[in-house]
Order: structure tokens, then sequence, then C-alpha cells
């Protein structure tokens, strides 16, 4: 997955990336952010949701840790059916829904 990311010192100097995760309804019941952090150990911050169980949804996300963690957490987010869309780290796209 090419990602582009940001060192932020806000995030102790890791990489950071900004990516809006689309839920099928057959994974909106999943812990996919409960993996990204316990199994990769990033940092998350939920910047947006809208999760439905009856029709799926999307969350907005703000990912800190090393950019290879990052990179293998998004393309196991991705193998589990989930939609990965990179929406920036400069904050310009920050509340954009895709």
């Amino acid at each position: 997955m090419d990602m582009t990311t940001d060192q932020s010192p806000a995030a102790g100097g890791a990489d950071t990336v900004r990516v809006q995760l689309n839920f099928p309804l057959e994974q909106v019941k999943e812990p996919i952010i409960w993996h990204l952090a316990h199994d990769y150990g990033l940092k998350f911050s939920i910047r947006r949701a809208s999760i439905d169980i009856r029709t799926g949804g999307f969350t907005v996300l703000e990912l800190s840790g090393p950019r290879e963690k990052i990179e293998a957490g998004l393309e196991w987010t991705q193998a589990q059916g989930v939609e990965v869309t990179s929406i920036g780290v400069d904050g310009t796209d920050e509340w954009v829904v895709r």
C-alpha cells in the first residue's frame, strides 16, 4: 500500500497517516482497530465514524507507529475485506469522507 506519512512530534517521531476504513456489513462487528493497536502496536485516534450493524460504515483514523508496522497493519486490514483509503497527513483532508 502506497501511503504518504508524516513524522509527527506528537507521535514521538513515529510516522503518522490518516486513513478511512470502509467496513462492509460482514466486517462491522469485527475488532479491526483493536488488532491494529494490539497486533501491530499502532497508536490511533478516531477522527470520525459512522457504523451501522445493518449496513456497514466507515471510520476515519489517524494511525501512528513505525512505517513498516503501519503498512503491515493496513495490508492485514485490507485482507480482512475492509477498504482502506489514504486521506492525507497534513490535516487538509482530515474531515473528508470518501
